[in-house]
């Protein structure tokens, strides 16, 4: 039911999570092992010791009694982990909806697919690298991978369960997204493009050598987006923060991100440690104490309040994680930030004057 103010309560919900920081998510990297070898991945193991499955028990005890509602299980490839099912399992005893991010490689398996059905999760966000095999084995470098995650994406499909598709932009695929958005309308799944591509976890620079090149962004952003996108308006807010919020994202605010280790940080890119699960008797004290988080939530209103001053302020999806890894500072602006935006504000002028979003032919 929708109220006067055009809000449905799950929105109104939301927002004031959002204002009064109170932690509906949290996403836990229980493994940092994977069967890809994705050259661009983002993860950085320091060789410390994994959680085991009864610490990672303890964690999710604490993650429930804060009230989260919402949990993401992630890796590395999480059901690489060898106790994946009891994990989610014991989540889901909690009373915590599920979200499971996954390359789909093991899901190919029917008995593998089935035990993920069975766990009803919200949905599982896989990720599809290209159109065919030669594109998306180029980046996850494992022969075989193109068909066994198709497979693995079908058989969910016929199970009822929701996969969403998620395609990290590189150099070695933006000639096939129009190619990959066709492949991702005929399996029945909703697909997210991503055009940012971070530096690892501990500040390694060397996945940006695969970021899409400044002239496939300007066209994918302005030209491109709404046809590849069925006519949805390019972004001008971070997913996890609405136009009118104060704050430019939810990083420490709406939910944060659990590593193997144990280490709690405001969220997936912003790695500052503000503890460590099995170092402390509840994440309450954690969440509203911890310096590293009241910091990360003054940060995001600061980096709002930087954007709204610049000229292309409104057209900004700024993550303040990427900043700070890539040019230092959490405020500090990084070159694929200020590229989206003019190339996003080109895109609302186009509209604003009848200009079309031709689809791609070469």
């Amino acid at each position: 039911m929708t109220e006067a103010t055009g809000k449905n309560p799950y929105t109104r919900l939301l927002e004031k999570a959002f204002a009064e920081a109170i932690p509906l998510n949290a996403q836990i990297e229980l493994t940092y092992r994977c069967n890809h070898l994705c050259s661009f991945c983002y993860n950085s193991p320091t060789g410390a010791k994994e959680m085991t499955t009864p610490q990672i028990f303890e964690a999710l005890r604490k993650i429930s009694e804060i009230g989260v509602l919402y949990l993401t299980l992630t890796g590395g490839e999480p059901l690489c982990h060898k106790d994946f099912f009891a994990i989610a399992q014991e989540a889901r005893r909690l009373g915590m909806a599920l979200r499971i991010y996954s390359n789909g490689y093991l899901m190919a398996e029917p008995s593998v697919a089935r035990k993920i059905a069975d766990l009803n999760p919200i949905e599982v966000e896989i990720s599809l690298h290209g159109s065919r095999p030669e594109v998306h084995e180029a980046l996850t470098k494992i022969k075989g991978s193109f068909e066994k995650t198709i497979r693995g994406i079908r058989n969910l499909r016929e199970l009822g369960v929701k996969v969403e598709l998620k395609c990290p932009i590189t150099r070695l695929n933006q000639a096939d997204v129009f190619e990959i958005r066709d492949l991702a309308d005929s399996l029945g799944c909703h697909l997210v493009f991503d055009a940012v591509i971070t530096p690892k976890d501990d500040g390694n620079l060397d996945p940006l050598s695969l970021r899409p090149d400044d002239e496939f962004l300007r066209k994918y952003w302005a030209e491109w987006y709404m046809d590849l996108h069925h006519g949805t308006l390019p972004p001008r807010s971070n997913h996890c923060a609405s136009d009118a919020a104060e704050a430019v994202c939810g990083s420490g605010r709406s939910g944060f991100t659990l590593d193997p280790y144990g280490n709690i940080f405001p969220c997936v890119a912003l790695r500052r440690k503000a503890a460590n699960i099995l170092e402390i008797d509840s994440m309450e004290e954690v969440w509203r104490r911890s310096p590293v988080l009241v910091e990360v939530r003054d940060l995001a209103v600061q980096a709002r309040r930087k954007l709204d001053q610049h000229e292309n302020g409104p057209y900004f999806t700024f993550c303040m994680g990427v900043a700070e890894k890539q040019v230092g500072g959490p405020l500090d602006m990084y070159p694929q930030a200020e590229v989206n935006a003019r190339a996003v504000r080109r895109a609302y002028d186009l509209i604003q004057v009848g200009g079309g979003s031709p689809r791609k032919t070469s």
